[in-house]
């Protein structure tokens, strides 16, 4: 799986949009906000964990 900008993801019941990828580090912000609001470090543990949503702003919550 390859992450890039802008993506949307689905973790943890929340709908997040990829900020950065830097090493291991995958770095998000919820849908709709100017916040950088949380983080996922050591990506390659917790890849099965994620859902990938691609860059459509349409999704089921």
């Amino acid at each position: 799986m390859k992450l890039n900008m802008g993506d949307l993801i689905k973790y943890d019941g929340a709908i997040y949009e990829v900020v950065a990828v830097v090493w291991s580090t995958l770095y998000l912000r919820t849908v709709n906000s100017d916040r950088y609001d949380y983080k996922i470090d050591n990506l390659g543990k917790l890849y099965r964990d994620i859902e990938f949503l691609g860059k459509e702003k349409i999704y089921d919550i």
